[in-house]
């Protein structure tokens, strides 16, 4: 793994970014689309004239606003993680979206 991230190895190749592009876009995509599907759920408790429904739509809800950080937090520790046993990804591709 470090000969493939030396000169002449995978860093800076269209498929080293293309890869980065993909994983930040999946990654914003799910953390974004987790948080608004939990507000959309939310909203639709409210809504509801069904006690049961209403909580069921807030437990949904909730979860997946939970989960949107949680795997940006995965990302990030497995990435640190990845660097802490020696694999540089940090040098060739940055993992994390936005933060």
């Amino acid at each position: 793994m470090a000969a493939a991230q030396g000169d002449g190895g995978l860093c800076g190749t269209p498929a080293i970014d293309l890869f980065e592009w993909a994983a930040q876009t999946g990654a914003g995509v799910l953390f974004l689309g987790g948080l608004l599907y939990g507000g959309f759920k939310h909203a639709r408790a409210g809504m509801s004239r069904n006690p049961e429904r209403s909580s069921e739509h807030r437990q949904t809800g909730t979860m997946a606003m939970i989960s949107g950080p949680i795997f940006g937090l995965i990302i990030v520790l497995g990435e640190q993680a990845a660097g802490a046993a020696g694999f540089n990804v940090a040098q060739c591709a940055q993992l994390t979206p936005w933060f």
